[in-house]
């Protein structure tokens, strides 16, 4: 990736005649997208290997920072235009991609730890209700706390990815297993009750489902998760990331070390927790 960066960021002055001021800026936010992507990835990513869900997450770190929008619209202008060299001058076949840099939500202050109390609200909001759709959204609620999972993340499992004898997960195409704990009892019981409800087409894999039986979108999700904050009485900056934050907080609160939470959020980097949620290292 750091190859492919610089020889845009050449096209940019040896091509298009950019000004310094403007070739520094897209250096400084292609090396903030690549950073972000490789702690995800665990490693260097080959350009041709971008996918929507690197970029998903790349927008969910951005709507985390607490950037202005006029500041995210400049980091995203900078990736599509990379994204746009990439497919123009290096033929890759990268075009669709662009549809996964919509605007994200910019919450000036970064995430807000929710207390104990506050979580248990969260989460038993939904079973006030027994309809298949409380209860899918009770088990995304349970596997988002239980796992600090991301929303890009929560939405791709498939129910085949469940292993209920472990109580667990597999995430990363399978090389982790992360465990479900008490969230185990809710996506049994949606399993049970609730997808086979939603569930129109055979084929789908998807373990949470929209209405119109496909695979839940990282927007729906979202949704969901602002749903029953409101029902919870907890404010409108509550999100999917405000789970992952919380619980990072709550296993140092806990005693476990920065390198065991390190390794439960799937950040590979030592310096990760710092940078996606700028929890205190040792």
């Amino acid at each position: 990736m750091e190859n492919a960066i610089r020889k845009f960021l050449a096209h940019l002055h040896d091509a298009r005649g950019s000004a310094e001021n403007t070739i520094l800026a897209y250096r400084a936010d292609l090396k903030q997208f690549n950073i972000v992507i490789v702690s995800h990835a665990g490693g260097p990513v080959r350009p041709e290997y971008l996918s929507k869900i690197l970029l998903d997450i790349y927008m969910e770190w951005l709507a985390a920072q607490g950037y202005r929008p006029a500041t995210i619209s400049r980091k995203v202008s900078a990736i599509r235009s990379f994204l746009d060299y990439l497919v123009m001058y290096e033929g890759l076949p990268l075009r669709n991609l662009e549809s996964g840099l919509r605007s994200a939500p910019a919450p000036r202050q970064r995430p807000r730890v929710l207390t104990v109390e506050q979580v248990a609200a969260l989460l038993s909001a939904p079973e006030q209700s027994q309809s298949p759709r409380a209860l899918r959204d009770a088990a995304i609620l349970a596997m988002l706390y239980a796992t600090g999972l991301r929303a890009a993340e929560i939405v791709q499992i498939n129910v085949d990815d469940l292993d209920l004898n472990k109580r667990g997960v597999k995430c990363d195409h399978g090389y982790r297993l992360l465990k479900l704990g008490k969230a185990g009892a809710c996506i049994e019981k949606y399993l049970k009750d609730g997808r086979p409800h939603l569930a129109r087409y055979p084929e789908e894999k998807g373990l949470f489902l929209n209405q119109r039986g496909r695979k839940l979108s990282r927007q729906g999700l979202w949704l969901i998760v602002k749903r029953w904050a409101r029902e919870a009485g907890l404010d409108k900056d509550v999100s999917p990331y405000t789970l992952r934050h919380t619980l990072a907080h709550h296993l140092l609160n806990e005693g476990k070390s920065p390198q065991e939470v390190q390794h439960l959020l799937g950040l590979k980097s030592p310096n990760s927790i710092r940078v996606f949620n700028k929890i205190p290292s040792e």
